[in-house]
């Protein structure tokens, strides 16, 4: 059961994949989501990180351990980006394990020489505000997920199209506490502090890890989580020879406020705000992933 379970939870970096997520979303055309670049490893792999910093980015653990040959900042739709090439260190998050799915951070530090200088209309880059609030005690609501996800829908990557950022809404943690129905266990429990789950069909795609999940606690969007890996719990509890992503699918990030003190402890610029404003009710947008959830529910109660 568990080979079957594993099978369909994908790291966002591998690129054979029929995932239609972000790819479903919008593009990022305001410039928004500015703080959110993206970086190629040493690999050829394309990976999303989030500035926090002019000399930091956070991202998804399993991108930075392919070695990042450089990162990219600022708006791919004006051309106002800054390149950065000179990366002199790279933390991984100390219980982090190859090919596991938890503590999934890693921060990427630029060289002095070479910082992140937002310039309007020369690199039109951000620096985010990370969440401190345990996100768990206004659920459901819902999130903006962002990344540089690969634009074809079956996960190959098209070097005529340019690499641009994307954006799309989902429900976060839906199904509130308890847990939902049918809990095969770790990494799929949501309950657990240390990470953000969202479900619907527009989540998570290949190279949208190390990307932001942004909630707003009614001060303006603050980064609650970082994607780190998607999971369908429709093809969990009956696995078809290949995973249907069309029905609704989780996306689980790393909490931002779980790994507060190890993010400070390395960056202790890093800038984290939240307040106990209640989140706004999750709005439902598709109604696919609405019915996904119905069919999860009906399954749940049917085992």
């Amino acid at each position: 059961m568990m080979r079957a379970i594993i099978r369909y939870l994908l790291p966002y970096l591998a690129l054979t994949t029929n995932v239609q997520a972000i790819v479903l979303g919008s593009d990022d055309v305001l410039n928004t989501y500015s703080s959110v670049g993206y970086t190629v490893t040493t690999a050829g792999a394309l990976g999303s990180v989030v500035a926090i910093d002019p000399n930091w980015a956070l991202t998804a653990a399993h991108v930075a351990e392919h070695d990042p040959a450089f990162l990219v900042m600022g708006d791919p739709a004006t051309g106002a980006e800054g390149l950065y090439i000179y990366i002199d260190q790279v933390i991984l998050h100390p219980n982090y394990v190859s090919g596991e799915f938890h503590d999934d951070l890693a921060l990427i530090h630029l060289s002095d020489l070479d910082p992140i200088v937002p310039t309007p209309g020369v690199v039109d880059a951000s620096f985010a505000t990370l969440s401190n609030v345990d996100s768990g005690a206004g659920l459901p609501t819902t999130a903006t997920l962002t990344g540089y996800g690969l634009t074809a829908v079956d996960g190959t990557f098209d070097p005529n199209q340019p690499i641009l950022r994307r954006y799309g809404v989902a429900a976060t943690d839906p199904f509130g506490p308890p847990a939902p129905p049918v809990d095969p266990g770790f990494p799929y429990d949501c309950s657990q502090a240390m990470l953000l789950c969202t479900y619907d069909t527009t989540g998570g795609a290949p190279g949208d890890s190390g990307g932001a999940m942004w909630l707003d606690y009614g001060g303006g969007e603050v980064v609650a989580g970082i994607n780190s890996y998607i999971f369908d719990e429709n093809d969990l509890l009956n696995p078809p020879v290949a995973p249907d992503w069309t029905d609704g699918y989780w996306t689980v990030g790393m909490s931002t406020a779980y790994y507060e003190d190890w993010i400070t402890s390395n960056v202790p610029t890093a800038m984290f705000g939240g307040s106990l404003v209640p989140l706004p009710a999750a709005v439902w947008l598709f109604g696919s992933g609405l019915l996904g959830l119905i069919g999860i529910s009906g399954r749940g109660r049917a085992a």
